[in-house]
């Protein structure tokens, strides 16, 4: 899927404003030109969140408690357990983050996906960072191109990512992850959990020298 730039942000301008006014407290029907039956709370709420995750965006669980929404806690508990138990579609996901939980749409946002946003959000770079390294080197496998982490879903800056590298050097939890770079100095990472320096060495430089030289 095509994913916009930014994803820290948790509103949409392409919300629905009738079901938008139900999470501001108005009980009004919304209005139903042909006369279907009307969409009940919980059906609103994960329409809500799939059409933020058709924006590439999150719903934090938070966003519903704080104006201009302001939901009691007694009514949005209810809520988000019925959709956790898979009542207004299965495919609304729940995801853990270390401030808040997050909901998203497996229709139009991976799990994956979804995690990087949670860090982004969170502003958690080294762990962003860890996890993205780990990702690509267990799954495809293949070194972490540090020029990546500038583009979307993270969109860090050079000066946030050299000081998240110098972090994450000397940090115990990510004792796995190391730098490595090609013969023309294009800078990668690898998670030794997954790959040796031989491997990975050998896999950056045919991404960045060798492929070009060997049509």
């Amino acid at each position: 899927m095509n994913q916009p730039e930014d994803v820290s942000q948790l509103a949409a301008p392409e919300v629905d404003l009738e079901k938008r006014q139900w999470l501001q407290g108005r009980r009004e029907p919304v209005a139903c030109e042909d006369e279907q039956a009307e969409e009940s709370p919980v059906e609103i709420l994960a329409d809500f969140i799939r059409q933020h995750s058709a924006n590439g965006q999150l719903v934090a669980r938070e966003l519903f408690l704080q104006p201009p929404y302001s939901l009691e806690e007694a009514e949005l508990t209810p809520l988000l357990e019925t959709l956790n138990e898979g009542l207004a579609g299965e495919d609304i996901a729940r995801v853990q983050g270390s401030l808040d939980e997050y909901y998203y749409s497996t229709q139009t946002m991976t799990a994956n996906y979804a995690d990087m946003c949670v860090q982004v959000v969170e502003k958690d770079i080294c762990r962003a960072i860890a996890q993205a390294v780990r990702f690509d080197c267990q799954t495809y496998p293949r070194p972490y191109k540090v020029a990546m982490l500038e583009q979307s879903p993270y969109g860090f800056a050079p000066e946030q990512i050299e000081a998240a590298l110098a972090a994450i050097e000397t940090h115990p939890d990510y004792a796995d992850i190391r730098p490595v770079a090609s013969s023309n100095e294009v800078p990668y990472l690898f998670s030794e959990r997954f790959m040796s320096y031989g491997k990975a060495y050998g896999l950056c430089e045919w991404l960045e020298v060798e492929q070009f030289q060997n049509p």
